[in-house]
């Protein structure tokens, strides 16, 4: 009932429907976008009386009734115009005390009902939302229209008269914003959708961590364009690209997204290597403090953030945000400011030729951490992440030159194997303590 919706294509459109049963007591919200500044919302007559809502103006509106006293009008008046194509709410009440108006979250307007006179709203025509009779109809959409607790299906009544559209379009410009995490809003015939496949998020709204519980000896590898090599370790997957067979650009800049928290340190959270000697990787020092290492060629040592003043292997979750562009580094944990850094002079700016991506540990003869070999291989076996001590929340999301958005979706979907994996795996360890879990 929320998006049952219509639209008027012009201000002569109107949809008829029983005459309005609200004697004594009438409730009636609704949700409306225009572009228009005015139009009559909905009107029922009766011999004198009357009920109507309308839009006066941009940034007025009222609601108008007679029960045989006279005329009375409440009027809302916003600070901003209210036909900005945007959906605003609009709720009329009126009993034998009192009537009153809203708009949105402006103030409510309340005008007291007379002490004596006529308290009996008589109606006898058709109820019309949009114009009709002559009068200045309403161009635009209307949808969950109420009136008395009882939804009026605008859009089957719109189906079966001439000239109208049932439901309305441009959800995503009012709601499209709810798509987080660079979630794409799709527009539905019903309201809005957000499509989260290309990103490493999932969710209604895309805001839901996708994440996966990584015990000793587990790990993930995502090959960006390398051909398929069967993984030899029986805790660790493989995943290729789709694309793979293609030269992929090198990078100028990426962005990196995840969360994690473990208490195991030190530890290889995330690694990605290159057909040539560049690389990235985000490890926990044994200290627990977290280190960022560039390698993008030109300079003799890998490029260190060391991040020394606070301890990452605490239990707690926390959140790593890694953007580059070129030479600059931009590095946000957690809800700390962002931090710039900067490259050295003599570095190459340019990730060459990306090959795999690794989670939890890192698999490869090639492959060396050049400050020190001893803690790769410490950080290896003692797997990076344990899922009997704490669960690890992985989110990624990693912006190419060219396309964006797959390597989230192909990690997301082999990571949900993994968590189901590491699920069997950590019950046995877990046993009776089921709320662990949730």
């Amino acid at each position: 009932n929320y998006w049952n919706a219509a639209s008027f294509p012009n201000p002569s459109s109107y949809l008829h429907f029983s005459t309005f049963q609200g004697e004594t007591s009438a409730d009636i919200s609704f949700y409306f976008k225009t572009l228009t500044p005015w139009g009559v919302f909905l009107e029922n007559m009766g011999k004198e009386d009357f009920i109507k809502l309308e839009l006066k103006s941009a940034t007025e509106v009222s609601f108008s009734f007679d029960v045989g006293n006279g005329p009375v009008e409440i009027v809302v008046r916003s600070p901003t115009p209210l036909n900005d194509d945007q959906w605003h709410r609009v709720t009329a009440e009126r009993n034998v005390k009192q009537a009153s108006l809203q708009v949105d979250r402006l103030p409510q307007q309340i005008r007291k009902a007379p002490t004596e006179g006529h308290t009996r709203l008589e109606l006898y025509s058709q109820l019309f939302v949009g114009g009709a009779g002559g009068q200045q109809g309403f161009l635009g959409c209307i949808r969950s229209l109420r009136m008395n607790g009882v939804t009026l299906d605008l859009e089957e009544r719109a189906k079966v008269t001439s000239g109208f559209i049932s439901g309305c379009s441009g959800h995503c410009t009012s709601y499209g914003t709810n798509c987080e995490n660079g979630g794409k809003c799709l527009e539905r015939y019903h309201g809005y959708s957000c499509d989260c496949s290309g990103t490493a998020y999932d969710g209604t709204f895309c805001n839901k961590d996708v994440g996966a519980f990584f015990e000793e000896g587990m790990w993930l590898r995502y090959n960006f364009q390398a051909p398929a090599i069967n993984a030899r370790d029986s805790g660790g997957r493989v995943e290729n690209s789709p694309d793979q067979q293609n030269s992929h650009p090198d990078l100028a800049q990426e962005e990196i997204r995840f969360s994690f928290s473990t208490t195991k340190a030190p530890c290889i959270l995330l690694y990605i290597s290159s057909f040539t000697t560049d690389f990235l990787a985000v490890l926990v020092k044994p200290t627990g403090s977290l280190q960022i290492r560039y390698n993008l060629g030109g300079t003799r040592e890998p490029y260190n953030i060391d991040v020394d003043h606070r301890n990452m292997a605490n239990g707690q979750p926390h959140s790593v945000n890694i953007t580059r562009h070129e030479r600059t580094i931009i590095l946000k944990l957690d809800h700390y400011p962002s931090v710039s850094y900067h490259l050295p002079s003599s570095s190459d700016t340019l990730f060459n030729s990306p090959k795999s991506l690794f989670l939890g540990k890192v698999i490869g003869k090639n492959v060396v951490l050049a400050e020190s070999k001893s803690e790769l291989r410490q950080s290896n076996i003692k797997g990076a992440l344990y899922c009997a001590v704490i669960p690890v929340a992985v989110n990624l999301e990693m912006q190419r030159e060219r396309q964006r958005g797959w390597l989230g979706q192909e990690i997301r979907a082999e990571v949900d194997q993994l968590r189901d994996k590491a699920y069997i795996l950590c019950q046995k360890v877990v046993k009776n303590k089921k709320d662990f879990w949730v």
